[in-house]
């Protein structure tokens, strides 16, 4: 089943969905996406959790973390509840994963209490997120005491704002936690746990910065080159962290870093869904391959065949995002043909109401020229915004 839901469903899923007349939840967002009537094969709740309740491990795909409440609500003692649940708080994570890394400095405090705590008795540079959190929102990486106190000033106002996108289960500001920084490259998997609790994986995404205080999702990248550098590693970090719970029939994004040195740490774990806005829908340019069909029919992409017929492009996914300190109500338009001319080669543009979302736009492009990755990340979107 098939639980679509707020903010954004792209027309490749929904045509997936369709030409596969897989059921999907009978629900509010998918009234409000205006989709054709007759389209989906819909199915009730009462149906739903009847099936459901029925299996150890259901399956259950979701384009949006906001399906997280319809899943805890009405399969509570899910082993599928469990997952979600253990994730989705990064508390709960890095309790999960003392047993792989039990020197890991973090702690979890109410938000509240922040304000309390002495710069002192932090051991600088840590990242600073909410413990339920998505996106960057509330993500900040702190090196001093001064930025300490700076980031402390704004936190609240930040919160409300990324409240007022997101229910409670995909952002939650009551607790937040206080991790070491992980130096190194980061990178992003999706991928699934199958029946037999198996990881596959279906993309590997490098995630670069413009500098070490950049949190933002600006872009992603893929290769042939990171997927034969990583593939087996991520592999066996998926496997041990499957172990630890007996994971089966779950679909995953799971954020990494790895150190200098080679070692890998795993950063956090996103539940039910692949790339958040449907942006794991680019895997289809990079590798012909559609990332909801090998889930629902638990297929194994064959890496050896694909990798080997690959070209050496980089692909990736950009997104433009509202950006911080602008209200929503303040912008009159966005100048998107002369953003979109910072793009060489564009495959695919998704624009996004931003009235109501923190982003602009979605870009999938492909590049040969990793000065052209330099220029995305430095785009400043305010350059492009025309205020009311």
């Amino acid at each position: 089943m098939f639980i679509i839901e707020k903010p954004y469903v792209s027309e490749f899923l929904v045509d997936t969905i369709v030409q596969n007349d897989w059921y999907v939840l009978d629900n509010e967002a998918v009234e409000d996406a205006n989709i054709e009537e007759g389209a989906f094969n819909l199915c009730s709740e009462k149906s739903a959790v009847d099936y459901y309740l029925k299996q150890e491990f259901p399956l259950i795909y979701s384009n949006s973390e906001n399906s997280i409440h319809w899943v805890l609500e009405h399969l509570p003692k899910s082993n599928l509840s469990e997952y979600i649940r253990l994730f989705k708080d990064k508390v709960l994570f890095r309790e999960l994963l003392k047993k792989m890394y039990p020197d890991f400095y973090y702690r979890a405090v109410n938000f509240d209490d922040l304000k309390t705590i002495s710069a002192e008795t932090i051991k600088f540079p840590i990242i600073l997120k909410p413990a339920v959190g998505f996106l960057s929102l509330g993500v900040h990486t702190i090196r001093n005491a001064e930025e300490w106190s700076k980031t402390l000033k704004n936190l609240k106002d930040e919160m409300k704002i990324a409240s007022s996108l997101y229910p409670s289960n995909v952002i939650n500001s009551s607790m937040f936690i206080i991790e070491e920084f992980i130096e190194g490259e980061e990178y992003a998997v999706d991928a699934y746990f199958d029946r037999n609790g198996d990881a596959v994986i279906l993309n590997i995404f490098q995630h670069p910065f413009l500098n070490s205080s950049d949190v933002r999702d600006r872009i992603y990248i893929m290769s042939a080159s990171i997927m034969v550098r990583y593939m087996a590693k991520f592999s066996a970090i998926l496997r041990e962290i499957g172990e630890l719970k007996n994971i089966r029939n779950f679909p995953l994004h799971i954020e990494l870093r790895v150190k200098e040195n080679g070692e890998i740490v795993p950063i956090e774990i996103n539940p039910m869904r692949f790339a958040g806005w449907c942006t794991t829908d680019v895997a289809k340019y990079a590798w012909g391959i559609n990332v909801y069909e090998y889930f629902y029919y638990q297929k194994r992409p064959n890496w050896n065949e694909i990798l080997e017929k690959s070209d050496k492009n980089i692909y990736y996914f950009s997104m433009a995002e509202v950006p911080a300190g602008i209200k929503h109500n303040e912008i009159s338009k966005f100048d998107y043909e002369r953003f979109l001319s910072n793009y060489s080669n564009i495959l695919e543009v998704r624009r996004i109401d931003f009235k109501k979302h923190p982003l602009f736009a979605i870009i999938f492009g492909l590049s040969n020229n990793n000065k052209e990755i330099e220029h995305i990340l430095a785009i400043n979107t305010k350059d492009y915004i025309i205020l009311k």
